[in-house]
């Protein structure tokens, strides 16, 4: 294999297609049937002259079979993806991230860390997701304004919204920070940081700190309430065993 980077301890499934210039770091694993470095450009008029831009996984990532990674991505530590995803080039993603079965990400895309994308998402081209999002399935961010004249204005997702099942997000619109978006919703204008959308199109429902569970409890902004270890970085092991006890 040409040009390939391999950190320690890096398992490449033999039915894997790692293409030039891809750097695998630690403890990577690479399911069957995965394609990293995927060429794009001129590679099907010249593929012999063809200069295969950077690809890079961080170390600890797991990339599940039949996904697709093109050239020009780069991915930071502990990445997971599900099955037959793909991502398109130019991506970036930052670290501790994952991204669902069947997730279509069609690249000049950034995503921040920690940040989740369920099943069946779609994110359109210039998509900018911030860190702490929640993204669950059957998601669509759009981005041509006047399709299909290719006028294309990314959506701007900040952190800590959630997007919740079946939205579509129109080009160009900016969901607020700890906002979150309900289920089904169109949304065809900003959302404020801190509110809850919902409808076809989407007005604002409350502040998402009114939101109780059933016993009357807030439950948002949730890093505040999060009751389950995840790992984020403002817990601890330790801490969530006070509470539970």
């Amino acid at each position: 294999m040409e040009n390939i980077n391999f950190g320690k301890n890096v398992h490449v499934h033999p039915t894997a297609i790692i293409y030039p210039n891809v750097i695998l770091h630690d403890n990577v694993f690479i399911e069957p049937y995965c394609i990293i470095g995927q060429p794009t450009g001129d590679y099907y008029k010249n593929p012999e002259n063809h200069e295969f831009k950077v690809t890079e996984i961080g170390a600890n990532s797991v990339i599940r079979s039949n996904t697709v990674i093109y050239e020009n991505v780069k991915v930071g530590e502990n990445f997971q993806t599900g099955h037959n995803v793909t991502i398109r080039e130019e991506t970036i993603i930052g670290k501790n991230c994952s991204v669902g079965t069947l997730c279509d990400l069609q690249g000049k895309t950034v995503i921040g860390d920690f940040t989740r994308l369920h099943s069946n998402v779609h994110i359109g081209q210039f998509t900018r997701i911030g860190n702490y999002v929640w993204i669950f399935p059957y998601v669509v961010t759009t981005n041509d304004m006047y399709p299909p004249m290719d006028r294309l204005e990314g959506v701007t997702i900040e952190d800590y919204a959630l997007i919740t099942t079946g939205s579509i997000l129109l080009p160009g619109v900016v969901i607020g920070a700890n906002s979150m978006v309900a289920a089904g919703s169109v949304v065809s204008k900003d959302v404020k940081q801190n509110m809850v959308v919902m409808g076809v199109p989407a007005r604002e429902k409350c502040p998402i700190t009114d939101i109780r569970d059933q016993d009357g409890e807030m439950v948002y902004p949730w890093p505040e309430h999060m009751k389950e270890y995840r790992g984020y970085p403002w817990q601890t092991e330790k801490e969530f065993s006070k509470k539970r006890q």
